[in-house]
């Protein structure tokens, strides 16, 4: 039934309908996470919390209540570069989500702040998490996957050489796609029928069969989510 796979998408922000695609709408802060709460639906799977870049405007007592409504915690993490809110305080939000979660997937923004990310779901024990649009360290992938951990892989793949050197490293099990969505970059909104064209840039890369990485991006997203196609 469902084709393409979108691990990471800010639909509230599109609300459109997308045929063949089954999507995880992540949220960025209280309002947003109400909006997506309602858009529950067979092909959309729900996640709440306060991103980063919220952080310093939302009162996380707002928030914490509505996981228990979520299939998901996300988008929550940790922003080294953009984020207005200092560190530690970025990093409380983050634990604090985490601790409310009750073993749920966390959906994991971490610019320039991998490692702390990692270390932080490590410690809570986290067995179930996505790093979204992943552009960090190399060395970091092989304790990912050792972890159990996944990473998306964003439309920005077939041009942002980071991005491509984490696709041709990393394991194929911790692979999964996303399109952010909803998210505009570098003038393009993005949107989840980038997806397709994603796979065809990945397949290329790591000389496998489209039909065959898409088994494979179904298969681990029924994993990462804990679901059943």
């Amino acid at each position: 039934m469902y084709k393409y796979f979108d691990a990471h998408c800010h639909y509230s922000f599109l609300r459109k309908r997308y045929e063949g695609y089954f999507i995880a709408a992540v949220s960025m802060d209280y309002q947003s996470s109400l909006d997506t709460l309602l858009l529950k639906s067979d092909n959309i799977l729900v996640g709440v919390g306060i991103h980063p870049w919220r952080v310093h405007e939302e009162d996380i007592n707002r928030v914490l209540p509505l996981i228990n409504r979520a299939d998901f915690v996300g988008e929550v993490g940790l922003d080294y570069r953009f984020a207005k809110a200092s560190r530690d305080l970025q990093i409380a939000y983050f634990e604090r989500q985490i601790e409310e979660s009750k073993g749920k997937l966390i959906n994991v923004h971490a610019l320039d702040a991998w490692e702390d990310a990692f270390n932080i779901l490590i410690k809570h024990n986290v067995k179930r998490a996505i790093f979204h649009w992943y552009t960090g360290p190399l060395t970091l992938l092989k304790d990912i996957e050792g972890a159990g951990y996944f990473i998306s892989i964003n439309p920005s793949v077939t041009f942002q050489k980071k991005h491509q050197n984490v696709l041709e490293k990393a394991d194929l099990r911790i692979l999964l796609t996303e399109s952010d969505g909803g998210y505009e970059y570098r003038g393009k909104l993005l949107e989840p029928t980038d997806i397709p064209e994603t796979l065809i840039y990945m397949s290329k890369v790591l000389g496998l069969g489209e039909d065959y990485l898409i088994r494979i991006i179904r298969d681990n997203f029924a994993r990462a989510f804990s679901i059943l196609f």
